[in-house]
C-alpha cells in the first residue's frame, strides 16, 4: 500500500490553517482516512430546452457516495432523454467526510481548494448562515482559491503559490465562460427553438469549450471542459460562477481572508450584491 505520510501531514497542515486564521468550522471533516469504496458524486440532469433541473430537491443535484450508483443514475437519465452530468471530487462539504483517497491523491493546490471550501460549508451551517445556495458557492470558491493562495504565501513555497495562483486564474476564466454561457442559453431557450437549432449550439458550446481549455494550464478546469458541455453541466457550474466576481470584489477590496469572510458573515446577501455592484460596499 502507498504511504500517505507526506499527504496526510499536509492535509492537516491546512486543516489546522483554515481553522487558526479563518476561524472555519470543519464539524469533524478530515479526520478520519477512508481509503474504500466511499466517494463523493453529484448526478445533474435538465430537459434538452430548458436550464433547469428535474430534481424536485433544495438542491438541482443528487448525491451518492458509492461512484457505481452515481454513473447508474447517471446514464438513466441521460438514456430518459436529459441533458445530464457527472461530478465526482475529492469530499462533500458536510461534517465528519472523510479523507478519501481522491484527496490523498489530488495536487497540493487543489487539496487547499477543496478542504477549505468545504469547510466554508459547514461553518455557513453552523453559524446558520442564511446566504442563497449560488452565493455559498461563489463566496466558498473565493475562500477556497485564496485561502490555498495565503497558505503558500505562509509557508514560503513558491511552487505551491504558482499553482494556487494558476488554479485560481483558470477558474476565473472558466467562470466568465459559463456566466456568458448561462445567459446566452436563456436568451437562446426564451425563443422556443427547434430541436436541431439546440444541437447546433450545443456542438457551438463544446467547440468554444475546447478552445478554452486549450488556453488553460493543467487544472482541474481544463479537464472539466473536456466533457460535454450541455445544460446540465452548465446548470452546475452557474451555482459556483454567478456570485464569484461580486465574492471576489470583495476580497480585493480588503486584500486578504480573514476580513473577507468576516465581511460575507455580517452582511446580508442582497445588500452585500447590490453594493458591489454599485461599488459602495
Amino acid at each position: 500500500m502507498r504511504d500517505y505520510s507526506r499527504e496526510l501531514e499536509f492535509i492537516q497542515t491546512i486543516k489546522k490553517f483554515g481553522e487558526e486564521e479563518y476561524g472555519l468550522n470543519f464539524k469533524g471533516a478530515f479526520e478520519d482516512v477512508d481509503l474504500g469504496e466511499f466517494s463523493c458524486n453529484w448526478v445533474y440532469a435538465c430537459p434538452v430546452d430548458k436550464l433547469e433541473s428535474v430534481f424536485n430537491n433544495k438542491r438541482p443535484y443528487e448525491f451518492y457516495p458509492d461512484q457505481d450508483r452515481a454513473w447508474k443514475r447517471y446514464e438513466q437519465l441521460k438514456n430518459a432523454g436529459n441533458d445530464s452530468y457527472f461530478y465526482h471530487a475529492e469530499a462533500h462539504g458536510g461534517g465528519n467526510c472523510p479523507i478519501t483517497r481522491d484527496m490523498l491523491e489530488a495536487s497540493g493546490a487543489r487539496q487547499c481548494y477543496v478542504i477549505i471550501h468545504e469547510a466554508w460549508h459547514t461553518t455557513s451551517k453552523a453559524e446558520k448562515l442564511e446566504h442563497p445556495y449560488p452565493f455559498e458557492e461563489s463566496s466558498g470558491r473565493v475562500i477556497g482559491l485564496f485561502g490555498g493562495i495565503e497558505l503558500a504565501e505562509k509557508l514560503n513555497d513558491s511552487d505551491l503559490l504558482e499553482a494556487t495562483v494558476n488554479q485560481e486564474a483558470a477558474w476565473s476564466k472558466f467562470a466568465d465562460f459559463v456566466n456568458k454561457v448561462w445567459d446566452e442559453l436563456q436568451e437562446f431557450y426564451s425563443s422556443n427553438p427547434a430541436m436541431e437549432a439546440i444541437k447546433l449550439k450545443k456542438a457551438e458550446l463544446n467547440k468554444r469549450g475546447a478552445e478554452l481549455a486549450a488556453e488553460l494550464p493543467d487544472s482541474w478546469e481544463k479537464m472539466e471542459l473536456s466533457k460535454e458541455i450541455n445544460n446540465a453541466f452548465i446548470l452546475r457550474y452557474h451555482d459556483y460562477t454567478v456570485y464569484y466576481p461580486h465574492a471576489k470584489r470583495i476580497y480585493n477590496m480588503y486584500g486578504n481572508l480573514e476580513e473577507t469572510i468576516r465581511h460575507y458573515k455580517t452582511h446580508d446577501f442582497d445588500s452585500m450584491v447590490n453594493r458591489v455592484l454599485f461599488h459602495n460596499i
